[in-house]
């Protein structure tokens, strides 16, 4: 028997390697005839010499590159690419492998500048960490921005706030060819840049500029997005001029120029709108958030917003040595809102039931921004490099809101507390900062040493008028009638530096190990000045409730170790850092003071692991262990009795948390499909993880701390999955979303447990021709919390929907382009249900012999349904709103388009129309697909 196994496997070995010994390979590359640069995903047919019959094809790689395994035989090599003459090519492979002299493919000149082309690249590629969207794969309106372009990419989520998330990842800068637009405010290039100008949108996970030079990860890396600029259009100026007028008094004005000379960019845009596009971020509304009462949200997209933003971005290579660049940012945004709002606040322990608590709020807010920034960038010699990215941001801001409120228990028809306040505030806000950057290689490969030093300075002045009338209503006794009317200053300050140093030695054959040290101190300053009316209209009794001046002095040191071994296949990172930190509070008020002083060790572990199968398939792992330290607010005693019915307190005995995070992603493209999987998922447990622990009394009103509690953990797993059909003009893409969270917390003296399990799925199919293009898209959302004290609702919650929207190409230049949305949830509270169809509609005509104007009529929520409805769910409490929106409204618009191109570009190559977009969200059509 064994002599037949062995005789067996001897016949299989020499089976296989005769098989190996027929087969030949086939290398090739291939370039472009112009400029000999690579050209990637070229189609590549494998045909038989006799009688032209496929064998088999494939693609090429970043490279240009392909390689074929074939039996002994005579081919025609056929190479074809988008906007390129097929190439054909006979190679006589019947003996031995061949090895290809260069193809390089012509451009196509008739298809350049008349030809549709209805074939169809990639929508999805994976190149290492970066995931690459085909932008003319995604349909969008003809005047469509890249936010639009966002939204019909799977895995991007576009919210109100113009907030950009993919895959999960909140988008902190957008750049353009590699280099930064408008620093850390990614809605500038969201809601301005013309979609029509981008070839490839990239998702990668950037590392910090100190990574870089070490080679080492510090945690400091960020995901961002790079804008490839199609390629005849680097050269020369265009840009474009929108204006519009539509009823109800709507209006958006808007022009931006672009001018791109090699590596050189400059940038010039302004807009004024009443149509809810902001083409920026208001940094000085986000500012002064946490000093407004609650019960209305300015910003998110809620209410009615007009804004007028104007801006200058620029990057410069005046020489191989020296790259600089900045930008400069002016805004203006006013936002009117109106909120009804109803939270469902847990009471376990009461006979009456949960407390329910209505507020309708009407309010407005009004912002006026400024900001600078410069990035310069000097290479001395190839051994050093030098950094250095100053910025400025100056805001003003004014909002008011009137509230009227009212409280109910759930099982009484009879109100508790109700009453009306009324707010005001004006403020500045000002900061500075500045990071200088250092590295230096010595000598050896891989040895570096690297330095950093950072710092800055903020300010706030806030005054604040806040008053009130509330009444109580009392079990044993009359009601109680409290009044507010007070006025506030908020004074605060503060400053901080830290210094950073890194030294990187290799050992060994590719095997790094890092010693890195930084200091770190901030210093902060929250001063609280209140006055009561002494009933004269006056405002000069201390209000010794609200009145307090609370500093923080912070130092904190990290000392790190990290090795790092980097092999062909895979590499791995592992860790630790010691961050011993000293932390002094005080707390002064007119009836007591106390200081506070915390002396603590962390460590901070981690662990990050990379697989390469090749350039298109990938894992990465990644394990980090941080640990957090309270707020001031949180550690301080001192009561806050401003409002009656709210009070807080901190809670010195609180212990920092430590935080565990893994992180999973998978990704595989194959070229020869044009498929793409990518999978992501994460695990987090907290150890002290620091909650909110509120007591509820009579009369409904509550008390605030905070308290140290374990257990809370959250797990989640993203599917995303796109590829054509065997019809290329048909491709289907499908998100895959799961999440199941485990939240502790306290309700007075009780513990609950929230299980929360949140499952979603979104299906697209998409269809592209010279006629007509749509889209198809529904989405359905599962959302279930279980609560593990038994007198509490458990709640279930469904969201669900669907998509639909076409462009058609008629005959003389029009353009048709119409979208429907369909939303609607089940389970939420009487009176904030779902059930909206949003019909978006437009028509459009080019018009000048060059095609160069754009006459465009649109309709915005042509069944007027479109309403603004969120939830939110807590361990402690339930919340629901609803906030006015934009209401239905037509506009007309007129486009102009300006260029000078170099190389021969035309005007058809910047679509039919790109100038920003005004209107809500929402739309569907493509630009046309010419090259």
């Amino acid at each position: 028997m064994k002599k037949i196994l062995l005789a067996f496997t001897l016949a299989i070995i020499s089976l296989l390697s005769l098989a190996a010994q027929n087969n030949i390979r086939i290398t090739g590359t291939v370039l472009d005839k112009a400029d000999n640069d690579p050209i990637e995903q070229a189609g590549i047919r494998i045909l038989r010499e006799k009688d032209s019959t496929y064998v088999q094809g494939l693609a090429t790689d970043d490279a240009g590159k392909f390689i074929v395994s074939i039996s002994p035989g005579k081919y025609i090599i056929s190479v074809s690419y988008l906007g390129y003459k097929e190439a054909f090519v006979n190679v006589d492979a019947s003996k031995k492998s061949v090895v290809m002299d260069d193809i390089f493919l012509s451009a196509d000149g008739i298809m350049l500048s008349e030809a549709v082309v209805t074939a169809k690249a990639a929508e999805i590629a994976i190149k290492g960490d970066t995931i690459e969207y085909n932008a003319d794969s995604y349909k969008v309106q003809p005047s469509a921005v890249v936010e639009d372009l966002l939204k019909k990419m799977p895995g991007a989520e576009v919210d109100s706030e113009g907030k950009i998330t993919i895959n999960g990842k909140e988008i902190k800068k957008i750049l353009v060819d590699g280099k930064e637009f408008f620093s850390d405010d990614p809605k500038v290039a969201s809601k301005n840049l013309p979609a029509a100008m981008v070839d490839k949108l990239q998702v990668l996970d950037r590392k910090s500029d100190m990574s870089q030079m070490t080679g080492f990860d510090d945690g400091d890396d960020e995901t961002v997005i790079n804008l490839t600029i199609k390629k005849n259009m680097k050269q020369g100026l265009y840009g474009s001029t929108t204006s519009g007028l539509g009823s109800d008094d709507r209006y958006g004005l808007s022009g931006i120029a672009n001018y791109m000379h090699n590596d050189n960019q400059f940038t010039l845009m302004g807009g004024s709108n009443n149509t809810n596009n902001e083409g920026f971020t208001d940094n000085a509304g986000n500012t002064f958030r946490g000093f407004r009462p609650s019960g209305i949200n300015f910003g998110g997209g809620n209410g009615i917003i007009k804004s007028t933003s104007g801006g200058f971005n620029f990057s410069m290579t005046p020489s191989d040595k020296l790259k600089w660049g900045g930008n400069s940012r002016i805004g203006r945004t006013e936002n009117d809102v109106i909120t009804n709002r109803h939270v469902e606040r847990f009471t376990p322990n009461d006979p009456r039931g949960n407390l329910f608590q209505n507020t309708n709020s009407t309010g407005i807010n009004k912002s006026d921004n400024i900001g600078v920034d410069f990035r310069f960038e000097w290479t001395p010699d190839s051994l050093t490099k030098v950094i250095f990215s100053p910025n400025l941001q100056y805001g003003q801001n004014k909002a008011s809101n009137i509230n009227d409120f009212l409280s109910t228990y759930e099982n009484t028809n009879d109100s508790i507390n109700w009453g009306k306040s009324t707010y005001f505030s004006e403020g500045e806000s000002k900061s500075v900062n500045a990071r200088l950057e250092v590295s230096r290689k010595l000598g050896k490969k891989g040895r570096v040493i690297s330095f950093s030093l950072s710092g800055g300075f903020n300010k706030l002045d806030n005054d604040i008028e806040n008053w009130s009338k509330k009444t109580t209503r009392q079990s044993a006794s009359p009601d109680s009638i409290s009044l507010i009317d007070i006025r506030t200053n908020q004074d605060n300050h503060g400053h901080n530096w830290r210094a950073y140093l890194s030294y990187v030695e290799p050992i060994g054959r590719n095997n790094f190990i890092q010693f890195n040290y930084s200091f770190r101190k901030n210093y902060s300053v929250a001063d609280q000045n209140t006055y009561k009316n002494d009933g004269s209209d006056n405002y000069t009794i201390v209000d010794s409730t609200a009145t307090k001046n609370l500093k923080n002095d912070f130092i904190n040191q990290e000392i790190g170790i990290n090795f790092k071994s980097v092999r062909a296949k895979y590499n791995y990172t592992l860790g630790v850092m010691l961050q011993p930190s000293k932390m002094d509070n005080w707390v002064i008020t007119p009836k007591e003071s106390a200081e506070i002083s915390n002396n603590v060790l962390n460590y901070a572990p981690v662990a990050q692991f990379n697989y390469l199968w090749d350039k298109r398939h990938n894992l990465r792992v990644d394990y980090s262990g941080t640990t957090s330290q309270p707020s001031t607010t949180q550690l301080s005693s001192v009561r806050d009795e401003s409002d009656p019915l709210n009070i807080s307190y901190g809670n010195p005995n609180l212990k920092p948390t430590f935080t565990n995070r893994f992180r999973l992603r998978y990704q595989k493209f194959n070229p020869e499909k044009a498929s793409a999987i990518m999978v992501f998922g994460g695990f987090d447990f907290a150890s002290n993880d620091i909650v909110a622990r509120t007591y509820s009394f009579e009369g409904g009103r509550q008390e605030s701390t905070f308290d140290n509690i374990n257990g809370n953990w959250s797990t989640n797993l993203r599917l995303i999955m796109n590829r054509p059909l065997r019809n290329k003009k048909f491709s289907v893409n499908s998100m895959t979303f799961g999440n199941y969270a485990r939240k502790n917390g306290y309700i007075d003296s009780g513990k609950n447990t929230a299980n929360t399990l949140n499952l979603a799925e979104s299906l697209g199919l998409q269809y592209r021709s010279d006629l007509f293009d749509f889209g198809l898209r529904g989405n359905i959302r599962y959302t279930t919390t279980d609560n593990s004290l038994g007198n509490l609702q458990d709640r279930t919650i469904y969201n669900y929907g669907g998509s639909f929207n076409t462009t058609w190409y008629l005959p003389y230049n029009f353009v048709v382009d119409t979208d429907l949305n369909y939303s609607a949830n089940a389970g939420t509270t009487q009176g904030f249900e779902l059930n909206e169809w949003l019909w978006n509609a437009s028509m459009s005509k080019q018009i000048f012999k060059a095609k160069n104007g754009t006459i465009k009529f649109s309709v915005y929520d042509i069944l007027h349904q479109k309403t603004n409805i969120s939830q939110s769910f807590q361990t402690e409490s339930v919340s629901e709103s609803i906030t006015n929106v934009l209401e239905s409204y037509f506009m007309v618009s007129f486009i102009y388009r300006f260029q000078i191109f170099k190389g021969g570009a035309k005007m058809t190559d910047m679509n039919n129309d790109s100038g920003p977009r005004f209107g809500p969200p929402g739309g569907g059509g493509r630009p046309s697909r010419r090259l």
